[in-house]
């Protein structure tokens, strides 16, 4: 069977310099943190498929998104590359929706993150970080 490469979407909801992680459970990266995201699923856009998988994993509904940066496909993350998305702005309270997957979401200090980080979501938070984001 040929490897495929895989398409992550990654949520990044920040509130001024802290962004939102959960911590997995029962599932890939179980007891690491990492953004809310998933898979891109045919016939979805990219900011369409951050959107979805942020309201299926915390309740919140962005009102707007946009692409900032685009990670190589990584080996040790099941070949997936990673796209960040980012969710200026939201309605709704976060909570967990997907109790058999997240055991909680927080907002932590970009200067001090938690670890372990999930291998989905390392080389987006660095971006993130590190100021490399797509401009808008």
């Amino acid at each position: 069977m040929t490897a495929h490469v895989r398409v992550g979407v990654q949520a990044i909801v920040r509130s001024g310099e802290r962004v939102l992680l959960g911590l997995r459970a029962n599932t890939f990266g179980a007891g690491t943190w990492g953004l809310p995201g998933g898979h891109l699923e045919v016939g979805e856009t990219l900011t369409g498929a951050a959107c979805r998988e942020l309201e299926e994993e915390t309740g919140v509904r962005a009102r707007d998104a946009r692409v900032v940066c685009v990670t190589d496909p990584d080996p040790a993350a099941n070949h997936h590359m990673q796209i960040g998305v980012e969710i200026p702005d939201y309605t709704g309270e976060i909570r967990v929706r997907e109790p058999d997957r997240c055991e909680r979401w927080e907002f932590w200090p970009l200067d001090a993150l938690p670890s372990p980080l999930f291998v989905g979501s390392v080389d987006v938070l660095n971006k993130v970080r590190g100021g490399a984001l797509l401009p808008s």
